[in-house]
């Protein structure tokens, strides 16, 4: 099946698509049951057992569950897997300014990130030191570019991404490591929205230097403390962004 913008996907995800967007934004409230299964698959021009398929991959991601008697239900907001990717995305520019999951999305990297970079000035073998400071290099190089196109902007977007992943591999904590992995693209949706202020990209830009220097002269409190400056810059240019009293913020 053939998407909006030319790509083929199976019919299963795109079915998972259209229902989790929808519910996502709404048109099916918590608790609602699905339409009949006949009527669902005929409305999305897919067949009953692709329908299946898509409920699965909905209830894998917390969005609905399958009840005996009482059909497909659409779960609380509170159950949903919202670190899951495509939650984020189906959400849309909303989960950008989504005050509550961005503040606590910021207090769990003040738990993580810090103790990551830590870890990486104390465990990084040369070979991940040299991927943090190639991370960092190619955030200086986007630096350099004006926000002139969209493919300008995804790359900035992709860098910051690369240089937190970077110093959590670089930590060998494979606990660590995983939680990285597992908001991750949370933390993708909160640079999408920052990266687009040039203030913001260059004014954490020299944190993120600072971090990966510690790291490579193996400096695991200046490492730590950089790291947590990056964040708090990171949180207070969010707040500010979603007009938020910066009074509130007990990192700050």
């Amino acid at each position: 099946m053939k998407d909006k913008i030319g790509s083929w996907r199976s019919g299963a995800a795109y079915a998972a698509e259209t229902i989790g967007t929808a519910i996502l934004s709404g048109d099916y409230r918590e608790g609602e049951r699905l339409p009949l299964e006949a009527d669902l698959a005929a409305s999305l021009s897919v067949s009953r057992n692709t329908l299946r398929e898509a409920i699965k991959l909905l209830a894998a991601k917390s969005l609905v569950e399958v009840a005996p008697r009482r059909g497909t239900v659409v779960l609380s907001k509170e159950q949903w897997n919202v670190l899951d990717e495509d939650v984020l995305n189906w959400s849309g520019p909303k989960v950008e300014s989504d005050r509550s999951l961005m503040n606590e999305l910021a207090r769990i990297r003040y738990l993580v990130e810090p103790a990551a970079a830590f870890d990486a000035a104390t465990c990084a073998r040369p070979e991940q030191v040299a991927n943090i400071m190639a991370a960092y290099k190619a955030m200086e190089e986007q630096a350099g570019e004006s926000l002139r196109n969209e493919e300008v902007y995804k790359r900035r977007v992709d860098v910051d991404v690369a240089f937190h992943f970077a110093v959590a591999e670089g930590s060998n904590n494979r606990f660590l490591i995983s939680i990285t992995r597992t908001i991750i693209h949370a933390m993708r949706a909160n640079f999408r929205a920052l990266n687009r202020d040039t203030k913001h990209y260059h004014g954490n830009l020299e944190n993120h230097g600072h971090v990966a220097e510690a790291i490579a002269r193996h400096d695991e409190k200046a490492a730590h403390q950089f790291m947590e400056d990056l964040i708090k810059r990171n949180r207070k240019d969010t707040r500010t962004m979603l007009g938020q009293d910066q009074s509130t913020d007990s990192h700050d």
